[in-house]
């Protein structure tokens, strides 16, 4: 029935001196994090890099798409249509598909 119990005043003073205190701190950590640099993936892909890879795949034992993204900093989705397109140009054979992934293998060694 009463409800929640309000603060007095000198808790109220002493509540707003604390978070005064502790606006010019945060200040300082959220500086440093907007400094930190970002992880940036490539969203699209040109012809060199995409070269790059075709050389890259063929040593591989196998490759995944997300190998593929990892090593070279490109959207999953990208490492995707990648692989399909050297496996379209056969480059790459198609080992087994799942439900989230695709496992390729260069086709000199399929």
């Amino acid at each position: 029935m009463g409800g929640k119990k309000r603060p007095t005043l000198s808790q109220l003073a002493k509540k707003a001196e604390k978070e005064k205190a502790q606006q010019p701190q945060k200040g300082k950590k959220e500086a440093k994090k907007e400094e930190a640099p970002a992880k940036r993936t490539i969203q699209t892909l040109d012809e060199k890099v995409f070269q790059t890879i075709a050389k890259e795949v063929q040593g591989m034992k196998a490759v995944t798409p997300y190998e593929v993204a990892s090593k070279y900093g490109i959207k999953m989705s990208v490492a995707f249509k990648v692989l399909r397109n050297l496996r379209d140009r056969g480059d790459l054979v198609l080992v087994a598909k799942g439900h989230r992934t695709e496992i390729y293998i260069p086709a000199k060694r399929g």
